[in-house]
């Protein structure tokens, strides 16, 4: 088989294909830039998004590299997991392991921890057919099913068991990674050691785009870490069964999506926020009067039921020369909509790239971009997150010292 490295945001020129790998890489990776090399038929150009692990073709296996050092990346993923202890991760990178299985020994120790005191569980609703009265009766079914004659009678009750929602994403999560390619037999035990914690709970499989979000609340809430890096994996890995034997298989992790979830993290714990003070989930907002412009913005800080900072995180590679127009048309909209004088653009930047705040004249408005150097040591990016928090509370507390969640 053979291997082929990229890394992200950098193309890779003369790549050989042929038609059937050509197809089965763009249903595996919609998102990557793929172009014919000029001059050379059979032969392509590969340029990456910022989709980062590998991507296995029955000839060819693809690993695709981030930018930035691979221990930085575990390092945002395991913080990002509720802090976990990503020092212990230190070593399975040093063995020359991939992405997935990185990823998978963060997860396992997040169910370890999350289990530690047994297998969540509660209430869920089943249906049956019995010869006697249990629970709640289901007349339409029973009318209609067996025409008013009983027995058996359709019911409807509650069970108190593990079988829910919550252990089926962790079960299927891992169950998704052992169909990945793997290179650390340690990684693949800890996987299955951790699966058989979940006896009773039924496998479900999740499409991508519709794994269930459970709310979180003081009954599992020690479950939240798990389920957050639960929800990384399943969104990230993708099974082409492709034409009879042929498959594709895909572990791409969004760094998107990884940035946000450790700046919200980072951020939450600099500032000494609470949940409720720094959401995972922004309010419902609207741009126009008719609330049909709906805005999201990444990340946000809500004091007395209100938006009292707003900010967006932005994973891409800024040149020297600045950062894209349309990043500070968007956060000019959030600040707009929010009624705010300020908010910040954060991009996670390579070295030598320095913060800037503009003043949007006529709209008494400024947008702050502020970078974050990923390739530093991670004692050195929470110390720029510390220093990033500092200045908005200092910022909150210079506008409105009576109104400041910081002082109250």
């Amino acid at each position: 088989m053979r291997r082929l490295t990229l890394t992200e945001y950098a193309t890779t020129a003369g790549v050989l294909l042929g038609a059937d790998e050509l197809a089965m890489l763009r249903r595996a990776h919609p998102t990557l830039r793929i172009e014919p090399s000029a001059g050379m038929p059979g032969r392509f150009d590969i340029t990456p998004d910022q989709h980062i692990g590998v991507v296995q073709l029955p000839s060819v296996a693809i690993e695709i590299q981030p930018k930035t050092p691979m221990s930085s990346v575990i390092f945002l993923v395991s913080y990002a997991a509720d802090r976990v202890n990503w020092s212990r991760m230190e070593t399975a990178w040093q063995d020359d392991a991939t992405l997935v299985d990185l990823v998978a020994a963060v997860l396992c120790r997040c169910i370890e921890r999350a289990t530690r005191r047994g297998l969540l569980a509660g209430y869920r609703s089943h249906e049956e057919s019995l010869t006697a009265p249990r629970g709640r009766i289901r007349f339409p079914e029973h009318l209609s099913q067996r025409l008013g004659q009983a027995p058996p009678i359709e019911i409807e009750h509650d069970l108190f068991t593990t079988d829910i929602v919550e252990n089926r994403v962790l079960l299927s999560a891992l169950a998704c990674l052992r169909r990945l390619p793997l290179r650390s037999s340690k990684i693949k035990r800890e996987i299955g050691r951790a699966a058989r914690l979940f006896g009773g709970v039924e496998l479900c499989h999740y499409p991508r785009h519709s794994v269930p979000d459970p709310v979180i609340t003081q009954l599992n809430r020690h479950y939240d870490p798990a389920l957050r890096l639960a929800h990384l994996v399943l969104r990230s890995a993708s099974v082409d069964a492709g034409a009879g034997m042929r498959r594709a298989d895909a572990f791409l992790v969004d760094m998107n999506a990884v940035f946000e979830m450790f700046l919200r993290v980072a951020m939450r714990e600099a500032l000494g926020c609470s949940l409720s003070e720094f959401p995972d989930r922004p309010p419902r907002l609207r741009l126009d009067a008719a609330e049909r412009i709906p805005l999201k913005p990444d990340l946000c800080l809500i004091s007395n039921g209100s938006m009292c900072w707003v900010g967006d995180a932005k994973y891409k590679r800024l040149s020297p020369a600045g950062y894209q127009n349309a990043d500070v048309y968007q956060m000019l909209a959030y600040l707009i909509a929010t009624g705010l004088p300020s908010g910040t653009l954060i991009y996670a930047a390579d070295a030598g790239l320095t913060s800037v705040t503009h003043v949007i004249e006529g709209a008494g408005r400024e947008v702050r971009v502020r970078t974050l150097d990923l390739t530093m040591p991670p004692r050195g990016i929470l110390r720029d997150v510390e220093a990033l928090s500092a200045e908005i509370g200092e910022g909150l507390c210079g506008t409105n010292p009576d109104g400041c969640w910081a002082c109250s």
